[in-house]
């Protein structure tokens, strides 16, 4: 007989979050959003910013937030070194900036396997990891995909 008593159900919903690789996926970093996603002024003129940045020093380790595959490991434009991953179900997420990538195109990672460190590579103006998530070849708000703000490290 399964239980249907709202404690019981959110009971079995903790303890399967709790397992490891089975709660909801965590930010590539923890660190203070210094830019949030959607429209941004770059001087007089309105930009798209399709992810969020993440103020953390050059050189700290970046995790994968999910599974997946390397669609491109390398220099890109004002991106800087960057990696972009292929998820299930038509994700896609970015991480910029790097100063050093520890994968390779074509290889698979596992969830917070970690994939790179932070830099201040490509058009920046300080060390930080420019995160994105796309759906569908949409950029989305890596907030509703993760479901909460990423947790500022306390110093």
């Amino acid at each position: 007989m399964i239980p249907r008593s709202l404690p019981s159900i959110l009971l079995a919903l903790g303890l399967l979050l709790s397992l490891p690789g089975c709660g909801l996926p965590r930010w590539p970093v923890q660190a203070e959003m210094t830019s949030p996603f959607g429209l941004r002024f770059m001087g007089t003129f309105p930009s798209a910013h399709h992810g969020v940045d993440l103020r953390v020093p050059t050189g700290t380790p970046v995790l994968a937030v999910l599974g997946g595959r390397v669609r491109f490991a390398g220099e890109m434009g004002g991106y800087g070194q960057v990696i972009w991953l292929e998820h299930a179900r038509g994700a896609l997420t970015v991480y910029a900036h790097l100063s050093q990538i520890q994968v390779r195109t074509g290889e698979e990672v596992r969830r917070e396997q970690q994939i790179g460190l932070s830099g201040a590579t490509g058009r920046v103006t300080a060390p930080h990891l420019h995160f994105e998530v796309w759906k569908g070849g949409r950029p989305v708000d890596p907030v509703q995909f993760l479901g909460r703000r990423p947790s500022p490290v306390r110093r």
